[in-house]
Formats: structure tokens, C-alpha cells, sequence
């Protein structure tokens, strides 16, 4: 009864959400409310919305406005952006949750349903005609608690169907896998196994499970048979694993994503959360490793930063969440992971 009104995600703000791995996955449009998505109720457009909007623009996004507002709040927000420079279209008195003016935001953009994205701060009206359309929704907070009256009414049916909305999600991650990937230093490992602990679930490592396959480390893997070999095992874990493995946190090996089939094979597997860490932060917390068979080269931060920025695309585009890494604890990239679920 409730899931029509169920967003595709939930975020802290428009401000918060990843919109390069979103690109990186094949978006090109977005369609944003404005009062209390972007800005507080009636407020102009500020430098907050400008840096975003010229961000988004810059990466190769197309925006729409559509607001159930009159033409003169609508306006005066649109031309508080367009006079700084950033393209944009706008659509006032749109009728959300009714489908018509979804369908010319799209078409104003030239986006499909498939590459097109809502962003808004109501379900009734924003998120559930974003469903009726097909457009993947994201529900953000709002910015002000004062709101109207008659704003005020819908917020508390909204957390009836919230309440809904994360108990099937929390029943949803009971019977799923979760799987890390990411560069190595990132914390796969370290995340993973606190992550199984708080889901009461199963920690796998695939490194591990290859080194107990081969009998021997796999820096003695590359060293005696090659990488190519190395990425075979890889595969022939990751396809058993999709088999077999139920309720299980999954550490996999940083170079694992970079195979086609295995970018297949992940996503099937289960759940899977990119942890994408600067190279500064790698680079403090390999210092003196000596295990990594693909850094024992001289020039060991510049492969690194190499390897780092060939694989960022491929972990973007494999991933269904992206959790950045750099000045949290354990914690709270866990809490992140898991509210993400």
C-alpha cells in the first residue's frame, strides 16, 4: 500500500548526495524541487545552489526546476541562477504528483527515464509522482522544521510511511550480501568485518579465500604464476560466491572490479558499497607495506596514484553506493553503509 510513496533513496540534502558516481552509472538529467530542497521556503537562489548547479552543469548533468509554486516565486529563483551564468530550465505550478510535467522536464533536458533523476523533500508529491513516472527518486530532509500548516499534516503521515519504508529495508538487508569495494588501504577489511558484527552476518575476505585455495600468499602468486593467473582465481571465487553466499560481508581484492564479468558478478553477488579514499590517505596508511605485489615499484606513490585514478571510474560504475572514506571512524562509514541499505 505504502511503497508508491517509497523514494529509490534517501540523503541529508541535495548537498550531500554523489552525484559523480551517479554520472559515472549513466545519469545526464536532474530534477530538482526547489523550497526546502535547495533552499529554505521562498528563499532566492544562493551561492550554495550556484556552486552546485555550476558543478553539475560542469560534469555534463542538464537541470530542471519544477515547483508547484506560481510563476513569480519560480521565476525569481530561476533568474537568481541564470544571471551567474548556469543554464537551467524551469517549470512552475507543475501539479506534483501528476505525471505531465515530469514528462516535459525530460523532455526540455532531452533525458530518458533511465537517465533522468528527482530530487525532493516531499513523498506525496515529489517523490511519488517522480514513481508514477519512473524516475529513480531521492528524498532529501528538509531544510527548515517551520513549515505551513498544511505541510506540517503531510510530515506526520510521511513518518508513517517512512516507518514502513525502513522496516522492509531492514528486512531487505537480512537476506542480502553485502560487498566492499574499493582501493587497497581503503578499509574493506576493517569496515567489513565491524559491519557483519553490527548485521549479525558472515565476514568473507576473497583475498583470503584465494590464499587458502592456493596454499601460498598472493604476493607468491603473482611472483611465481602471474597476475593474469591471480585474476582468474578471483573470478572463479567471485562466481562461486554468488552461488553460495547468504547474509555474508564481503571484502574483495581492490583490482577484482577491473574484468567486465566481474562488474556482472559483484552486482548479482549482492549489495555493493565503494569505498573511495584519496590517494594522500592510501599512501599514510601503506607506508611500510611490503605485501601489495602491485606496489613494489620504485616510483611507488606515482603508481599508485596511476592505479587509483584508472580504477576510480570502474568502482563507480560497478557500485550501487559510494561511501567516502577519508576522516571517518569505522563507525560511521558503517552507519552510513547500513542507513544506505
Amino acid at each position: 500500500m505504502f511503497r508508491k510513496f517509497y523514494p529509490a533513496e534517501m540523503a541529508e540534502s541535495s548537498y550531500s548526495i554523489d552525484y559523480e558516481s551517479l554520472y559515472a552509472q549513466g545519469y545526464r538529467g536532474i530534477i530538482y524541487d526547489i523550497d526546502n530542497t535547495l533552499v529554505e521556503h521562498g528563499a532566492d537562489a544562493n551561492e550554495e545552489v550556484i556552486e552546485l548547479f555550476r558543478r553539475l552543469c560542469g560534469m555534463g548533468f542538464r537541470i530542471c526546476l519544477l515547483s508547484n509554486n506560481k510563476a513569480p516565486r519560480v521565476r525569481r529563483f530561476y533568474h537568481g541562477v541564470k544571471i551567474k551564468g548556469v543554464k537551467l530550465h524551469y517549470i512552475f505550478d507543475a501539479h506534483k504528483p501528476a505525471k505531465k510535467n515530469y514528462r516535459k522536464a525530460m523532455l526540455l533536458m532531452r533525458t530518458t527515464k533511465k537517465t533522468t533523476l528527482f530530487v525532493g523533500d516531499q513523498l506525496f508529491t515529489d517523490v511519488y509522482g517522480a514513481n508514477r513516472v519512473g524516475i529513480r527518486s531521492f528524498l532529501v530532509k528538509p531544510i527548515n522544521k517551520k513549515e505551513e500548516i498544511q505541510i506540517v499534516f503531510k510530515r506526520r503521515l510521511e513518518r508513517i510511511v517512512l516507518h514502513f519504508y525502513k522496516k522492509e529495508r531492514i528486512g531487505r538487508l537480512k537476506q542480502t550480501n553485502l560487498v566492499l569495494i574499493g582501493f587497497m588501504g581503503c578499509g574493506k577489511s576493517s569496515v567489513g568485518q565491524y559491519l557483519a558484527q553490527k548485521c549479525g552476518f558472515t565476514f568473507v575476505d576473497t583475498d583470503a579465500l584465494i590464499e587458502e585455495r592456493a596454499g601460498c600468499k598472493i604476493r607468491e602468486i603473482f611472483q611465481e604464476k602471474g597476475e593474469e593467473y591471480f585474476r582468474d582465481m578471483e573470478t572463479d571465487v567471485l562466481s562461486e560466491l554468488v552461488r553460495t553466499a547468504k547474509r555474508q560481508v564481503i571484502a574483495t581484492g581492490g583490482g577484482m572490479p577491473v574484468r567486465e564479468k566481474n562488474q556482472k558478478l559483484l552486482r548479482k553477488l549482492g549489495f555493493v558499497v565503494y569505498l573511495s579514499v584519496t590517494p594522500e590517505t592510501v599512501l599514510e596508511r601503506l607506508q611500510g607495506d611490503t605485501t601489495r605485489p602491485l606496489l613494489q615499484k620504485a616510483s611507488k606513490e606515482d603508481e599508485l596514484r596511476r592505479l587509483l585514478t584508472e580504477r576510480k571510474f570502474v568502482y563507480q560504475m560497478t557500485a550501487h553506493k559510494v561511501v567516502a572514506v577519508d576522516g571517518k571512524t569505522i563507525p560511521e562509514i558503517a552507519a552510513e553503509i547500513h542507513d544506505s541499505i
